[in-house]
């Protein structure tokens, strides 16, 4: 058989047969290969540092989330459609590009962090504490919420942000102010303004829009109007902890496990102890002399306590007659320890030598240890044993499922061989939903193009140390046009609101001109309009009763000259216009108290070091080479 296999192997057919598949593979390694070399997973570089696609996917995921919070707590009814994804990505891309300037920068500077720094802020920080004690499961949750693969992702992260708070310091903490640039901030801070107010409210009600407008609009705004794109998503996860009700536990090693704890327990033995310091004035033979007299009074009978009480330097001990209390070996300088453990119970060491001093010691006490039984210990032991075999079982269990889902059409046999349920999810679009789709990791594989287009299963994903997951699109929904008829009413209450907030500007526009040029007077507009003026005496910038927007504009109106008042409109939230009557601008007099108080130095030097961190970001900005894929 061998033969004829061989003999065929050098006909025609089959010599045509090896030249095609070596022109299939010829194609298919250069496509892996171009693949290699390109930036198809890259969003950005900058000065040849790389954003990835799913980094930015994630920080857009992240940014998405945090603002629909945001904004729902503000309107309970806000739609999360609303978000102009395009835009929003783009700004994300920005700031991601805008963060490795600056990181790049600070290490030109060479500024650095050290480990010890973030072990220090990481053990600190309240969310990764339970009970005021640092928590590592409850920093594992934390940071997997935040979407973050790993420990090191996190410290990566920190060491990026106290690099960059490092940098805006060296410019923020190192900025002053002027007596000239106080002064300055003083007058405007203490001006005062007189003016009244008359509020011109908006029409909606007589305004028309014609079905011709309504079309326009919808032809000039189509990306307006687009449904999300969205998936189904199949998934099947793994988990760690559903292999724990698979394992049984030997006995037999349940019983070598538990002498190998009990035979870890050590005994206690308590200590009293006389020391003599050896130092500038007590030399080292003096030190010795005296440790020794003291011994010597110890044999004579005398009280432990009593020779404690007259010679020892260790002040926090002497009131306890030199007690040291229960310590295990290892607890104590080496030479202290070793002479300690070589004791009887009631028996005085010879002079010991330490970085102290002189020591004599005492063994008061020795506790054997209390040996907890099998039963006692069996849910402890059991669950460390069964770790044990969960862990190889899932990691075994995690190499099927990577294999099996490379080589599936689909997950119905991964599922079927490893004996999980196929999770339907969605439809949910790219900044995710609940459940696994809240997970950025699991979004950006969904929209990943060989998954996404080519209908391929994803890679293992590991979503933590206990979780991972494997996902194929079911279904996609690509973004398409709504229709016309069903976004007709939104339009036009668009195009009524534009008109009539036009309308209202233009009548208040007419208004101010008429009260400039003393064709009207005050009276009569509020007689024309239906409305009366409110009169506001000295307001200052800082007035918490009126609106923001009303006092912006207030203050941003000329001075008036000689007696004549000046008139102005500024647009209300709703649409509606203040038409504002500007009379008077007062200025202490005396401002130097003002001025040189340290609330207004703080406050210039800290807009002076943010503009030239501003600075700073835009040189940076402008030397770096950015390319946007």
């Amino acid at each position: 058989m061998l033969q004829r296999m061989r003999d065929n192997a050098q006909s025609w057919v089959a010599k045509v047969i090896v030249g095609v598949i070596v022109l299939i593979f010829a194609l298919t390694g250069w496509e892996s290969i171009s693949r290699f070399g390109s930036n198809e997973q890259n969003a950005a570089a900058v000065n040849g540092t790389e954003i990835t696609k799913f980094e930015l996917e994630q920080a857009v995921g992240l940014q998405r989330r945090q603002l629909v919070q945001q904004l729902q707590q503000l309107n309970d009814n806000f739609d999360p459609n609303m978000i102009d994804d395009a835009l929003l990505r783009e700004s994300v891309l920005d700031g991601l590009i805008e963060r490795a300037v600056l990181v790049e920068g600070a290490r030109d500077f060479d500024l650095r962090v050290s480990e010890a720094m973030i072990d220090r802020l990481i053990l600190s920080t309240p969310d990764f504490q339970v009970d005021g004690e640092f928590d590592a499961n409850r920093f594992d949750i934390v940071i997997r919420n935040m979407g973050l693969a790993s420990r090191m992702a996190f410290r990566d992260l920190v060491r990026q942000e106290l690099l960059l708070a490092q940098l805006r310091n060296a410019f923020e903490a190192t900025a002053f102010a002027t007596k000239n640039e106080q002064v300055q901030l003083a007058r405007l801070e203490e001006q005062t303004r007189d003016f009244t107010v008359i509020e011109l409210p908006i029409q909606r009600d007589e305004i028309n829009v014609t079905e011709e407008e309504i079309e326009t609009y919808y032809t000039a705004n189509a990306e307006q109007f687009m449904t999300e794109e969205q998936v189904v998503l199949e998934a099947l996860t793994l988990s760690r902890n559903d292999f724990f009700d698979q394992v049984q536990v030997d006995e037999q090693a349940l019983q070598a496990l538990y002498e190998r704890e009990i035979g870890n327990l050590t005994e206690q033995r308590r200590a009293s102890h006389i020391l003599v310091e050896v130092t500038d004035e007590v030399s080292e033979e003096q030190a010795l002399e005296t440790i020794t007299a003291a011994r010597q009074r110890l044999e004579e009978g005398e009280a432990f306590a009593q020779v404690v009480d007259d010679v020892s330097d260790d002040i926090g001990t002497a009131a306890s007659g030199g007690d040291l209390g229960y310590s295990v070996q290892g607890s104590f300088d080496p030479a202290f320890d070793e002479a300690l453990f070589a004791l009887e119970r009631g028996e005085v060491s010879e002079p010991v030598r330490t970085s102290f001093g002189y020591h004599l010691i005492k063994l008061t006490d020795v506790a054997a240890p209390e040996l907890p039984s099998l039963e006692s210990m069996r849910e402890g032991l059991e669950a460390e044993l069964k770790a044990e075999q969960v862990e190889r079982q899932y990691v075994e269990a995690s190499r099927e499922l990577a294999n099996l889902v490379y080589e599936s059409p689909d997950l119905a046999e991964p599922a079927r061989a490893l004996n999980l349920e196929i999770e339907t999810i969605g439809p949910v679009g790219r900044e995710g939903g609940e459940g696994l789709a809240a997970n950025p990791r699991v979004m950006a594989a969904a929209f990943d193009e060989e998954v996404l287009q080519d209908g391929l299963n994803s890679q293992l994903l590991e979503l933590d140390a206990d979780t991972s997951v494997v996902i194929r699109v079911k279904e996609h929904m690509r973004a398409k046009q709504r229709p016309l008829e069903e976004v007709s009413e939104d339009i036009a209450d668009t195009l009524r609101f534009e008109k009539a907030v036009d309308q209202t500007r233009e009548q208040a526009e007419e208004l101010v001109a008429a009260l400039e040029a003393d064709s009207t007077q005050p009276a009569d507009v509020a007689e024309r309009i239906g409305g009366s003026w409110n009169n506001h005496e000295a307001i200052n910038r800082s007035n918490n009763e009126l609106p923001r927007t009303l006092l912006r504009s207030v203050f941003a109106m000329p001075r008036p000259s000689e007696g004549e008042p000046v008139y102005g409109h500024a647009r209300q939230p709703d649409g509606s216009q203040w038409i504002v009557e500007l009379r008077g601008v007062a200025t202490p007099e005396s401002l130097r108290e003002t001025a040189e108080s340290e609330l207004f130095q703080r406050y210039i030097s800290g807009q002076s070091g943010t503009q030239d961190f501003t600075a700073l970001q835009e040189s940076l900005k402008e030397r770096a080479e950015i390319e946007r894929f």
